[in-house]
């Protein structure tokens, strides 16, 4: 059976500006500096852990990861709901109702802490389309995109073939975990600017902006 796997940050909710906004006022806190626009290429679809490491030059033990990251993410989430009316990009929610209706199964892949997964299923409801003890977010045990081991772990969890997976990612790093799952096919997310550079990638079927487009409901047998 197909199964739809989303990653969230970015490709869900386009939220990447306040992410980056986040790790910018945490990180000149911490070390005195902002990120460079190299720095922050290497940031999306990582986890908190392997940033933090990469930037202090030092491993990080997990109690000394999770107060670091839950410092970051506290700042980010003050800046979401700075926005009043937060939404998902659009199109989101007509297409998980129109694979709820074709029962087909769904999921999340995502390295947000649970503390954020907790925030989205509260101000989005996401209970309505996604079962809360599914959906795979961050955990030390699995490898960080771009290795497979989410994607591969979100299918499993919904009982779906690993062969027919139909994966929606954003960035240029878990595009090449959706890639090293062998998904079927894997559908690039716009966060702007961006389409030549996923393009680029050379391992997508196609770049939409929203969930609007047509042709991600001829994906569906």
């Amino acid at each position: 059976m197909q199964s739809v796997i989303f990653d969230f940050n970015g490709t869900l909710f386009s939220d990447s500006h306040l992410h980056e906004e986040a790790w910018q006022q945490f990180i000149e806190d911490l070390i005195g500096r902002r990120f460079s626009d190299e720095e922050f290429d290497h940031i999306h679809g990582r986890t908190n852990q392997l940033i933090l490491e990469n930037v202090l030059e030092r491993s990080l033990t997990k109690q000394e990861a999770e107060e670091l990251s839950d410092r970051k993410e506290a700042i980010y989430r003050q800046l979401v709901m700075a926005n009043q009316n937060p939404q998902l990009i659009a199109g989101a929610t007509e297409y998980f109702d129109f694979l709820k209706d074709r029962r087909c199964p769904i999921n999340i892949a995502t390295v947000s802490p649970k503390v954020n997964l907790d925030f989205y299923f509260d101000i989005f409801q996401l209970e309505r389309w996604f079962d809360y003890d599914k959906v795979v977010y961050y955990d030390d045990n699995l490898k960080s995109k771009p290795e497979p081991d989410y994607y591969l772990q979100a299918a499993v969890n919904v009982s779906a073939s690993l062969d027919k997976m139909i994966i929606f990612e954003d960035s240029p790093i878990g595009l090449q975990g959706a890639f090293n799952a062998k998904a079927k096919h894997i559908i690039a997310v716009s966060t702007g600017d961006n389409h030549q550079k996923l393009e680029d990638t050379g391992i997508i079927d196609f770049v939409i902006d929203d969930f609007t487009d047509p042709r991600i409901r001829q994906l569906i047998d």
